[in-house]
């Protein structure tokens, strides 16, 4: 909130006073007020018009919405110490990510929109403490932060036409330089003399001196790779990794001379706590990580103390953030911790289509409440009843949504724990879902399927490799493949035999949907560091070659088709890659199968977006709406002080 001077009887009188006081816009404050109880009077003689609010009865309301029960700590997890020493760095209410933090914790760096709607983010460095200064002015995604050992420059990763390079920018403001093209995620060692990074097709860590010499690429067998940063040893880096499709992705210490990696196995150990990691960031501090993970909790920051003789786990991990919000992207430095706080309130929501353009109108509307995880949407032919899953009672579950009549239920049956990836068949009649079984590196995919009409189930498959996504009829269902890369392919209910429908050597295949005559499948394709594209191919139930795809369009996810299939949808990814804030559309020529014209203009928001940091958030039409999963994923960045260990 931004304080002002007091006025007669420190009263705001009108809906811009309002938006200005609290940082947002009047569309916001006026959602807040309808649904979240936004302390706002209307004077007697006019119902709809005039309107007033205290500040202080504002102050109290935006403090009080931030206070959440901690959740219990389990056996499982060490609890956080009590009274952790929280400093707030900034207070925009932006979009703000990607933290670091100079050697001595006395300077942030972060990307920010400055809390202006539709501003490209920027890199902003302040004082902690003190005023923020804009050193970037580009309109391009920039992301992972760092310092160099001196402090004297930012690094950062920013993308051209040709992919993803590292550069540096001084930190008192200056021109950019570029240190390696073709990588991201630039860290530098301590002792100033080495740069790690990862290379453009995420195998390995690619090492070079300072000054850009003596470059070569360590551990070329881990795949994957989507974190790193180095021990305080200079001789190592950890990373987020895996060495074979098959095998679930963990943190791995990494030597830079070449010798073997070796796996931490805190992935598996955070997997039998209940918990699954959000490899957004890794920091190191002593002889722990720090990492995030979401459970019943929320997402938290934890750290887990590793044995550093053998790199292995000692003790249950600790959890450092209560998980009322999500909190990702950890830095350290100088016994401090930063990291990214955002509201955990991503929910249901739709928005009208007009049925002649196929073009959103109208107001958002609510579909649920609560905190924490929401996606992987699923509906009926007839549109009528919506799968979705959700942890916001205590951990996934199932529910089904009668859209028509606006009532829900969660669905009970089938083996206790855990319930992932729902897809309802066309006529309502069957549930498919997946779940995660420990087995050693390895996690088990079994899928089952619930007969809705009497409640049985049974499961079609121990592992089937991946997650369920849509049925193509009563029988046959699409599944995604995990592993790099992902595939499409479509499994049988009763044999359990799989048959690949959407392959490529260099390309994984993601985000898939079936138009509603089944004729054509539409999906994301992408390699190692190039932003995904939405195709369509023809869906035959066998293998379609590459040449036979056709490009919807470039730098775009969450691909999903109109009611009669005349419009194919999707979500331009813009300069923020872990949110997305538009919908547009292609028209869709299903005898030909070629998109027609320039793309539609379907919706805009940039007060709530859609989560791009998890799978399973595309959104799905219905012949009069579009129901999203949305959030409110503004945050700032906090500063924690930690405990010796």
């Amino acid at each position: 909130m931004h304080d002002r001077g007091q006025s007669p009887e420190d009263r705001l009188d009108s809906w811009k006073e309002i938006a200005a006081y609290l940082g947002r816009g009047i569309r916001t404050v006026q959602r807040w007020e309808r649904e979240e109880g936004l302390p706002v009077h209307r004077l007697a003689h006019d119902k709809r018009g005039t309107i007033y609010a205290r500040r202080e009865e504002l102050k109290a309301w935006w403090e009080s919405r931030r206070v959440t029960l901690a959740t219990p700590a389990t056996s499982d997890v060490a609890a956080a110490p009590a009274g952790p020493r929280l400093g707030r760095v900034t207070r925009t209410s932006a979009m703000t990510n990607w933290p670091a933090l100079s050697s001595d914790a006395r300077l942030a760096a972060y990307v920010s929109d400055g809390g202006q709607d539709g501003m490209t983010p920027q890199i902003w460095i302040q004082q902690v403490g003190g005023t923020a200064l804009r050193l970037t002015n580009g309109e391009q995604a920039y992301s992972h932060l760092s310092f160099s050992a001196d402090d004297t420059r930012i690094l950062f990763t920013a993308s051209d036409a040709a992919g993803p390079n590292v550069y540096e920018v001084p930190t008192l403001g200056g021109e950019p330089r570029l240190l390696q093209r073709g990588a991201t995620c630039g860290v530098m060692s301590a002792d100033g003399q080495w740069l790690a990074s990862i290379p453009r097709d995420a195998a390995g860590v690619r090492i070079t001196a300072r000054d850009g010499a003596d470059g070569r690429t360590v551990a070329p067998e881990l795949r994957d790779v989507t974190c790193v940063a180095w021990r305080p040893d200079h001789r190592s880096v950890v990373i987020h990794a895996r060495p074979d499709p098959s095998i679930e992705a963990d943190w791995w210490i990494v030597p830079t001379d070449g010798r073997s990696p070796t796996n931490t196995n805190v992935v598996r150990l955070f997997r039998g706590a209940g918990m699954f990691g959000v490899p957004t960031g890794v920091a190191w501090t002593g002889d722990s990580l720090v990492v995030s993970a979401a459970g019943a909790q929320g997402v938290s920051l934890y750290r887990q103390r590793i044995v550093p003789t053998t790199f292995q786990p000692d003790g249950a991990p600790q959890r450092l953030t209560d998980g009322s919000e999500s909190e990702w992207l950890p830095t350290v430095a100088a016994g401090h911790l930063a990291f990214m706080r955002v509201r955990a309130d991503a929910n249901l929501w739709s928005v009208a289509l007009d049925a002649a353009s196929g073009v959103a109108h109208g107001v958002l509307r609510r579909l649920t409440r609560g905190p924490g995880i929401l996606g992987y949407l699923s509906l009926t032919s007839d549109a009528r009843t919506l799968a979705y899953c959700s942890v916001r009672l205590g951990e996934a579950e199932l529910f089904l949504r009668d859209l028509h009549a606006g009532s829900e239920r969660v669905v009970s049956e089938g083996p206790p724990g855990a319930k992932w990836d729902p897809a309802i068949s066309p006529n309502g009649m069957q549930l498919a879902y997946s779940t995660r079984t420990p087995a050693g590196e390895r996690a088990l995919r079994p899928v089952f399927v619930i007969a809705l009409s009497d409640g049985t189930w049974r499961q079609v498959s121990e592992d089937c490799g991946g997650r369920p996504r849509e049925w193509v009829d009563e029988r046959r269902l699409v599944i995604q493949r995990i592993g790099r890369p992902n595939s499409i392919a479509m499994i049988d209910i009763e044999t359990g035999d799989q048959l690949e429908v959407v392959t490529s050597p260099d390309r994984s295949i993601t985000n898939s949907r079936l138009s509603p005559d089944r004729r054509w499948i539409a999906f994301e394709a992408s390699r190692p560091g190039e932003p995904p594209t939405v195709c369509v191919c023809p869906f035959r139930g066998q293998p379609i070659p590459e040449p036979e795809w056709m490009v919807v369009d470039r730098a775009a996810t969450y691909p999903f088709w109109s009611a009669d299939g005349r419009l194919l949808y999707y979500a331009p990814i813009g300069s923020n890659p872990m949110v997305r804030t538009a919908i547009r559309a292609r028209r869709f020529v299903a005898d030909s199968g070629l998109v027609d014209g320039e793309s539609l203009a379907v919706y805009a928001s940039h007060e709530m977006m859609m989560p791009a940091y998890l799978p399973g958030m595309a959104p799905i039409a219905t012949p009069d709406q579009i129901v999203l999963v949305l959030g409110d994923f503004r945050g700032d960045v906090w500063l924690m002080e930690l405990d010796p260990q």
